[in-house]
């Protein structure tokens, strides 16, 4: 039962950073260890590839590829919070993520971004999907943030 669910597991984290990843055939497969839980990435070639030797934009869509799974594997509707979301990333995985994840990664997906992240363009892109937004800032009379229920632009 256990090597069935993780079966699945790997199928469905794969689907997930396939949908985000810009470079096609870069990873064919994944490996999930039943008694630790470990990962084994192979790449188009069959050759096993360390997550060490990910770029750090790679590990992070690998990590929201392993969230995005997880959720899809529970069958339940669970509310994702993302930190940050494109950091690290380069433009065309930027693209990815607000094309292919952020409106469909769940019902109802937080996202915490600077001022550099969700710039215009990704924001009329999201816009569809979008329920509310804020925007924190400081206030110098009050010394305290405050939050309005806009956007920067």
């Amino acid at each position: 039962m256990l090597k069935k669910h993780i079966n699945k597991l790997e199928s469905l984290i794969l689907d997930s950073f396939q949908n985000l990843i810009r470079k096609e055939n870069f990873i064919s497969g994944i490996e999930i260890n039943p008694m630790d839980y470990s990962f084994k990435l192979y790449t188009g070639n069959k050759e096993s590839l360390a997550t060490e030797n990910l770029s750090a934009g790679e590990r992070q869509l690998l990590a929201v590829s392993i969230l995005w799974g997880l959720s899809r594997a529970s069958g339940r509707p669970l509310p994702a919070i993302i930190d940050t979301p494109l950091s690290r990333l380069d433009g065309q995985h930027r693209q990815n993520l607000v094309e292919n994840y952020f409106p469909q990664a769940s019902h109802q997906v937080i996202l915490l971004s600077t001022d550099e992240e969700i710039n215009k363009k990704y924001y009329k892109e999201l816009k569809p999907a979008i329920g509310r937004t804020y925007h924190i800032c400081y206030d110098e009379e009050l010394q305290s943030s405050v939050f309005k229920t806009d956007y920067l632009f």
